[in-house]
């Protein structure tokens, strides 16, 4: 139930009558007090972390993204849990100690909730790995679960050590292909996830930076010897985009290389989830280092 003093601010809120830019009504849940406080999201990106790190008991809810399979890595954990839309309203209908919310979008509602009182605390997604381990234990620590924050740190550098097993040696290359035939090169997360899985971003090499169109027929000639996909071409949403997927030149060349399918929703966020894309392309490298292997280890039989 919304305290009074919040529902009255409420009201004033509506009515558009603003005394002072800094008005407070509440006092923010904060240091200590946080410890055993019922913590809201409303961006996927915290819902991920929030899911991972809290008893189910403590959380509010988390936005309607994090429910949906399509876009979360937590879906099935989250299962159950109450959703919202980012909306104020619903937020102050559930009365969390915490909000935790992206560093970009919903502003307005960011903007309402700190004016009733209410503690938001804005991540941004991390764009190398070492901030995503400093993100895992700023948050665990903000929200008394610096135990489970350290466990999927753990869980990461675990994943990280075994990607280094045979990198030294060979670093196969790899594009990420998306629907609409875009590609990603250097910068952000998804090519320090290459990285550590001890793969060269093929895209980067050639000097793409970011997000930026990489045509079929270049993809072809370029020949990586891995193709990074966000969905199987048999199983991508269907859509114009993604006809680009189903092109018999693309399955040629699937028939030569290794495919490696990490669904967005492992490294969008770069939260824990990181792990998993992470165990994806090193299975994918092992295998292509096997296929390149394997017409020379036929010519030395007796």
């Amino acid at each position: 139930m919304i305290r009074a003093h919040r529902f009255a601010a409420l009201l004033v809120w509506i009515a558009g009558v603003w005394l002072a830019p800094a008005i407070q009504v509440g006092a923010e849940v904060a240091g200590d007090d946080l410890a055993g406080a019922r913590v809201a999201s409303i961006n996927l990106c915290t819902d991920q972390l929030l899911v991972r790190l809290l008893e189910p008991e403590r959380i509010a809810s988390i936005s309607v993204l994090g429910a949906d399979p399509h876009y979360s890595a937590v879906a099935e954990r989250a299962a159950g849990l109450p959703v919202n839309h980012a909306q104020a309203e619903e937020i102050l209908s559930q009365d969390p100690g915490l909000v935790l919310a992206g560093s970009y979008g919903n502003r307005a509602t960011k903007e309402m909730l700190r004016r009733l009182g209410y503690r938001v605390e804005e991540l941004a997604p991390p764009s190398d790995i070492e901030g995503v381990r400093a993100q895992l234990r700023d948050v665990g620590d903000l929200l008394g679960a610096a135990e489970r924050a350290e466990a999927v740190v753990a869980e990461l550098d675990d994943a990280l050590r075994a990607a280094e097993s045979g990198a030294e040696q060979e670093r196969p290359t790899a594009v990420i292909y998306e629907s609409g035939g875009v590609t990603l090169g250097s910068g952000g997360l998804p090519q320090a996830v290459l990285e550590a899985a001890g793969l060269t971003n093929l895209a980067a090499e050639r000097g793409i930076q970011g997000a930026a169109p990489f045509p079929l027929e270049r993809l072809v000639v370029s020949a990586p010897d891995i193709l990074v996909l966000y969905d199987a071409p048999d199983e991508a949403p269907p859509s114009q985009s993604a006809s680009v997927l189903k092109h018999p030149a693309l399955h040629g060349l699937s028939e030569r290389i290794e495919i490696a399918v990490v669904p967005r929703a492992l490294w969008t966020c770069g939260g824990p989830e990181v792990v998993e894309a992470i165990e994806r392309l090193v299975q994918a490298r092992q295998a292509a280092v096997e296929r390149k292997a394997a017409p020379v280890l036929e010519a030395l039989r007796p």
